[in-house]
């Protein structure tokens, strides 16, 4: 491939105008794995800690490094414009290419752990919730857990609100943190549930206590309406991580195709720069992507025949101008033969 200086200052203009578009989608990772770590990190860490804030903070430290590179990038190429003996960025430019296939690298490398961490945090989630409901009336870090989880996204208990039955929340009871495997085993205790599964949307006044039977002060009958929340936090937290996982990697394949695209582009820009084209030579200079060994050695087997070829030239044409001298005088070539030789082996030593 061969660019011109009007097409190779282009792709540069058109690489400096989409560039700026990448940094936002950066900067637009790292301030929303900011707010998830906050949010919903902070929440699943209470459950089972610390998988909330792995996956935010290694999104945000690579979009970060990925920021300052794409900055660099962005100067390389503004630098490329100008005149070369000031400005020669030729290794800069080779840089900001392998910068570019190292933070590529690094997005793939998160995209499939955050694939790998989500599996093994839904694992984790049914054992947690579970685990901070027995532990809801004795240990205050689980019940602040459990009721921002339900308030949060508005369900109660792990699968249904019924789970809340067989739990003595409201009183300080024996320790049950060795016996979380299941709730069915467990014996009933109260239709009662916590404060934090009452909803929001309810137009009468919240019955958790009591919750399945017929009150006739508020005309509360359970069987038409309640005044709780009905679904189980399990699935809408892991549907929630999902959600957010599938918005970050979309993000990230999006940016990772940008900068494949960038990268193409860089490496041309940089190959016709490094073989002369510049702003104060603007000649026709050839561009590559990949340079195969093969054509290395084509080239080396050409010069090599070249300088065979020159040479015997000049040897013929030092062997025709010899001039004949008498028996007893030494033969000796004239100096303008041998500068006519000389002449023809010039080029090679050069």
């Amino acid at each position: 491939m061969f660019l011109t200086w009007s097409s190779f200052n282009n792709i540069r203009m058109l690489l400096m105008a989409c560039m700026p578009i990448v940094i936002f989608y950066l900067i637009w990772l790292v301030n929303t794995s900011e707010g998830i770590r906050s949010e919903e990190g902070t929440l699943l860490d209470l459950i089972c800690w610390p998988d909330g804030n792995a996956i935010p903070v290694i999104i945000a430290c690579g979009s970060t490094v990925a920021v300052v590179i794409e900055l660099y990038g962005l100067y390389q190429l503004f630098k490329a414009g100008l005149p070369k003996r000031e400005y020669n960025v030729t290794n800069g430019l080779y840089y900001y290419v392998w910068a570019l296939i190292i933070i590529i690298i690094i997005f793939l490398a998160i995209m499939f752990y955050s694939g790998l961490q989500s599996t093994i945090i839904r694992a984790k989630i049914k054992g947690g919730i579970t685990k901070a409901m027995l532990r809801y009336s004795t240990h205050l870090p689980s019940k602040v857990a459990v009721d921002r989880l339900q308030t949060r996204f508005h369900c109660c208990g792990r699968v249904n609100y019924q789970e809340w039955f067989f739990i003595p929340w409201y009183t300080a009871g024996q320790s049950t943190d060795n016996n979380i495997s299941s709730l069915s085993h467990r014996k009933f205790v109260a239709d009662d549930v916590p404060y934090s599964c009452c909803s929001m949307t309810a137009m009468w006044p919240c019955i958790h206590h009591g919750i399945t039977q017929v009150g006739k002060i508020y005309k509360y009958d359970p069987s038409q309406q309640l005044t709780i929340w009905e679904d189980g936090c399990e699935e809408k937290l892991i549907g929630e991580m999902m959600s957010v996982s599938w918005r970050f990697n979309s993000v990230m394949a999006l940016i990772i195709i940008a900068m494949i695209l960038q990268i193409i582009a860089v490496r041309y820009l940089h190959t016709a720069y490094k073989n002369g084209l510049h702003v104060r030579n603007q000649i026709t200079c050839e561009a590559y992507l990949l340079r195969s060994n093969t054509d290395t050695k084509v080239d080396r087997g050409t010069k090599k025949k070249l300088f065979k070829k020159r040479f015997r030239q000049a040897r013929t044409l030092q062997w025709m101008t010899a001039t004949y001298h008498p028996k007893g005088r030494c033969a000796t070539s004239s100096g303008s033969d041998f500068n006519s030789s000389d002449e023809l082996l010039k080029p090679i030593y050069e």
